[in-house]
């Protein structure tokens, strides 16, 4: 099965000769994983369960587990870290439900970042179980009950590697993978009949200066974010698919989630890689990919495709950067990827972040590095700022 599929039927569970067991809550991969090095120094695993509730009672999920094939638990989540990363269809993603409650006939989704040790030796068998209770027994249903689900074998396959696509320091992950449930990396597109995520690894990068200030003046103008209209390079060598470069940027703080779907990239840049994957780079600046790309164009990895802007669903300039399955923001399954090298300067926590983008200084404090400044071949997280060569 090519990574990258969607279900139903895209994840092919790997089944040994067990004992029929009855789940009336079933369980589906959205994808098949592949691993990642992140700034943590970790390997994730990145992907979402889907649950159905298929009996005639409410069934509450209890608990939540990802173990390797052989019994080592690797991720496991009840009480309220189950609550953080559960949502019942119908919820907004990133706003956490009263309970871990499916209704009859309900869809429910679990966000995983399943962490395995840096030696774990792949293929990697990969099981699940499911902990419901019911207000009573109904037949042969017992009130509560563990499910073993969505057996899988995770493949010897390693991300692409890219170059960064900016330059320079301070370009913080404002919008990124991977375990806090953020809005790409929670973001699901229901299009054609199928749910698409291809945000599952997307970065917004904006740009902290010397001060840590993401703006200096009014919030509202685009010329207050002295970043804007940096030059955004291609990350490797490929060929042009698709350039868009009619939209103006909108107004900082104006974001219409509404507005038509083939205006949400905005201005915007897609490379096909000799390798397969797609490359996104969105929200350009108005007429800057002019005269540089064309689609068909082949280009070498550091050629200037535009300059970032604000163009499209954008509520501050930013480019929005992301390593796709296919051509189609809206119809890809979100793929990891890697920078060759750069340095990790520090973090920001949500709070600081929050409290910046409220305030007339813009202003965010940057905590310190996690143990080492050089990275090579690793993924920078959610809210990590980083310095590119």
């Amino acid at each position: 099965m090519a990574y990258g599929q969607t279900h139903p039927g895209a994840v092919a569970a790997v089944q040994a000769e067990a004992a029929e067991q009855i789940t009336p809550v079933i369980v589906e991969p959205t994808t098949l994983p592949l691993p990642v090095k992140g700034t943590d120094g970790r390997i994730h695993l990145v992907y979402e369960l889907d649950l159905m509730n298929m009996s005639t009672l409410p069934a509450m999920i209890t608990g939540m587990s990802a173990r390797a094939a052989g019994g080592n638990l690797l991720e496991e989540l009840r009480g309220q870290a189950l609550l953080g990363k559960f949502r019942p269809s119908g919820t907004p993603a990133q706003q956490a439900p009263k309970d871990t409650i499916l209704q009859p006939g309900q869809q429910g989704r679990v966000w995983l970042d399943v962490i395995v040790p840096l030696d774990a030796g792949f293929p990697l068998g990969l099981d699940h179980d499911v902990s419901v209770s019911y207000p009573k027994a109904l037949g042969i249903i017992p009130s509560s009950m563990n499910e073993s689900v969505a057996s899988m074998r995770i493949p010897d396959r390693r991300p692409v590697v890219l170059r960064p696509p900016l330059d320079g320091d301070g370009w913080l992950d404002a919008n990124g993978c991977c375990s806090t449930i953020t809005a790409h990396r929670s973001s699901a597109s229901p299009i054609n009949g199928q749910a698409h995520f291809g945000e599952r690894f997307a970065i917004d990068f904006v740009r902290l200066d010397e001060q840590g200030a993401l703006f200096h003046g009014p919030a509202d103008k685009v010329r207050s974010y002295r970043y804007y209209a940096a030059p955004v390079h291609a990350a490797a060598d490929g060929r042009i698919v698709a350039v868009v470069d009619q939209y103006p940027d909108k107004k900082p703080g104006s974001a219409t989630p509404d507005m038509p779907l083939d205006e949400y990239s905005g201005n915007h840049v897609v490379e096909e890689l000799a390798s397969g994957e797609y490359l996104l780079y969105a929200h350009l600046e108005p007429g800057s990919t002019r005269g540089k790309v064309s689609p068909g164009q082949v280009v070498k990895a550091g050629t200037v495709l535009g300059d970032l802007g604000s163009s499209g669903n954008s509520d501050a300039p930013h480019l929005h950067f992301e390593v796709m399955s296919g051509r189609s923001p809206f119809t890809s399954e979100g793929l990891p990827f890697v920078f060759s090298s750069f340095d990790l300067q520090g973090t920001v926590t949500p709070d600081a972040l929050d409290k910046a983008l409220g305030s007339g200084s813009g202003r965010v404090a940057v905590g310190a590095e996690r143990g080492r400044s050089a990275r090579v071949q690793e993924m920078p997280l959610y809210l990590d700022v980083v310095k590119f060569p």
